[in-house]
């Protein structure tokens, strides 16, 4: 069986570091046989199977979790609706968050909705949650201590989801390590 959330095949190169996720190999959507995914022109991924075409990469997504019969996938209509809005979320804002401005938007916005939440929909890792990880990767290896600090929940979100193996694979995980603090402000007794 190959295990893979998307594999992209022949990315251009400018679309390769905007979406990190879209490369990855991943245990989270298990499918038989080999598919093709296409870039056409006009940026616009499609999916070619048994002469049936899927356009979009959410619609991708979704056939691929309807074909894998995988854990991450929908529930019920109100699942699948938040799910939706998280990858349309994660590929209109996060994955074009390419200067400091921008990335401290996303990170105080998901901040301030993972305060209350384990995960991004309802009460188990989701799709949603797997593509936000892959596109969040490269920020968060490249955050200093003090910013973990700062988005302390979205530390805590994004450590929960590292510690799945299968998920993080060959990926280092981000240390959320709080030692670098407790040599500049010493404890009050």
């Amino acid at each position: 069986m190959f295990f893979f959330i998307l594999k992209w095949v022949q990315l251009t190169e400018k679309h390769v570091c905007r979406a990190n996720f879209l490369e990855t190999d991943c245990y989270c959507l298990t499918i038989n046989r080999l598919i093709s995914i296409h870039m056409h022109l006009i940026n616009l991924y499609t999916r070619v199977n048994n002469n049936q075409s899927t356009t979009g990469i959410i619609n991708i997504v979704f056939s691929l979790l309807k074909e894998s019969n995988s854990h991450l996938g929908v529930v019920d209509a109100l699942n699948e609706a938040q799910i939706h809005q998280w990858l349309e979320y994660a590929l209109v804002y996060v994955a074009n968050a390419s200067n400091s401005s921008n990335v401290q938007l996303v990170l105080k916005e998901l901040n301030t909705i993972l305060a209350t939440k384990t995960y991004l929909v309802g009460t188990q890792l989701t799709i949603a949650d797997v593509f936000l990880y892959y596109l969040l990767l490269n920020i968060m290896n490249n955050l200093s201590n003090l910013d973990k600090e700062t988005y302390l929940n979205v530390s805590r979100w994004f450590d929960n989801i590292q510690q799945d193996r299968k998920l993080s694979q060959k990926n280092k995980l981000v240390d959320f390590s709080t030692i670098y603090l407790a040599n500049f402000v010493p404890a009050r007794h």
